[in-house]
Parts: structure tokens; C-alpha cells; sequence
């Protein structure tokens, strides 16, 4: 299930060409200033000159080759949450925040998110939800998709709102999509999601069919995956 868009998606690779153009500057100031150089040591033929140009030369390429290259937008969507709920003596490590140069990914419990058996997000969870939608709308990243996808642990529901799993999962997504939607982010770009119990980060039960109750809980989460 997503949500409807009146325009055409914006161009897959329009905000990386946005933002790859100071370095493409960069190599040509560089270029440029190798270029004068060399201009000028050949201009007197001083033997000290042209070691001296040499040198400025490849000091300038080799502090351009080990410069690190400047944080993705969604790197600094993570940067930004991290000191934000470490001010509030909040933690978020790897294992919840994971990033790469196409996007981020934020792995949230579903026990600290709802209610047993329910689909109404609890109020100390909305903070943290709040941050994710905030922190991408004030980046300004226009070239996105978020997948929202609820996940649950291998224990069959069967009330009167959720006769199983996949309505169960399934409505939590939906509500996490539409908390980020009244925060602001655009509706055409969430795509909602509700896998049961289908795809599990851990085994539910051991080699014998025990229950693991740890690995259950790690598998009962709602994923937000913000992806160019």
C-alpha cells in the first residue's frame, strides 16, 4: 500500500548530480592551479623553482586523494539523531541506525513502539519517530523512497482487529507511515509494508522447537528504509 502522487517522480539520479558538483569544482581548481605552476617553473628555468612546483603539485594531489569524502545527506540524518538522543542520554547504536551512500535504515522494537497485540503507536515512542521525519524534511533530501515494514515474532493472533499476523504488522506500518505523514513528509513516497512473521532477523525457536523468547522479541519491529 502507498500513498498517491499528482507529478512524475523526481529523476533517480538528480540529487547525487546536485550534490557531485563541488567536487568536480575541486578537480578542476586543482587542474587548474597544477597547470599555472608547471607555467611558471618553466618560465625561469631555476632548478629550485621547478623541485619547489613539483612538490606544491603533488602535496595538492595527495591531499585531495586522502581528503574523506563529505557526508551523504542520510549519513548526516543519522550524525544529526545520534547527537540529538545522546544530549537526552539516549542511545542508538549500529544494530538500530544502519547507513550506506543510498540511504539509512532505523530498527525499531515493536515493544517499545506498541502495546501488546496492538497498533496504536505509545506516546514515549513518537520523540524518536518525530526525529527521523523532522531531521529528513530540514536535510532537504528531495530524491527519496521510504519502505515501512512491520514485522512480528512466529505466535498466532486472532483477535477481532487482527485475525493474524499479517494484519497485525500490516496496521502497525500503517500507522508509522501516517505518523511521518503528519509530520510532514510527502505521502507519494511511503510504501507500507506487513511481513508476519516471514522474514525474521533471528530463529523464533531452537534446533528442538523451543521458543527462544530474546530472539522473538528482536524479531517483533516496524523498519523505516529511507533510499534513494
Amino acid at each position: 500500500m502507498s500513498g498517491g502522487g499528482s507529478g512524475p517522480p523526481d529523476p533517480p539520479h538528480q540529487a547525487e548530480e546536485e550534490e557531485g558538483w563541488l567536487l568536480s569544482f575541486a578537480d578542476l581548481v586543482v587542474n587548474m592551479m597544477a597547470l599555472f605552476l608547471v607555467l611558471y617553473s618553466l618560465s625561469d628555468p631555476d632548478p629550485g623553482k621547478f623541485e619547489t612546483a613539483a612538490q606544491s603539485i603533488t602535496k595538492a594531489f595527495t591531499t585531495q586523494e586522502n581528503a574523506p569524502p563529505p557526508p551523504t545527506p542520510f549519513q548526516q540524518l543519522v550524525k544529526n539523531m545520534q547527537q540529538e538522543l545522546a544530549v537526552e542520554g539516549v542511545e542508538m547504536d549500529a544494530a538500530q541506525a544502519q547507513v550506506n551512500k543510498r540511504g539509512s535504515t532505523f530498527d525499531f522494537k515493536t515493544g517499545d513502539m506498541f502495546a501488546v497485540g496492538q497498533a496504536t503507536i505509545l506516546t514515549a515512542a513518537e520523540p524518536l519517530l518525530d526525529r527521523v521525519a523532522q531531521n529528513l524534511i530540514f536535510l532537504g533530501v528531495t530524491n527519496y523512497r521510504i519502505d515501512v515494514e512491520g514485522h512480528t515474532d512466529d505466535v498466532p493472533i486472532n483477535t477481532a482487529a487482527f485475525p493474524s499476523n499479517w494484519e497485525l504488522s500490516s496496521a502497525r506500518a500503517s500507522a508509522v507511515a501516517r505518523f511521518l505523514i503528519s509530520r510532514g513528509v510527502k505521502a507519494d513516497r511511503i510504501t507500507v509494508l506487513g511481513y508476519a512473521d516471514t522474514k525474521p532477523k533471528l530463529p523464533n525457536r531452537d534446533q528442538a522447537g523451543n521458543p527462544l523468547p530474546e530472539n522473538r522479541a528482536e524479531n517483533r519491529r516496524v523498519v523505516i528504509r529511507i533510499e534513494r
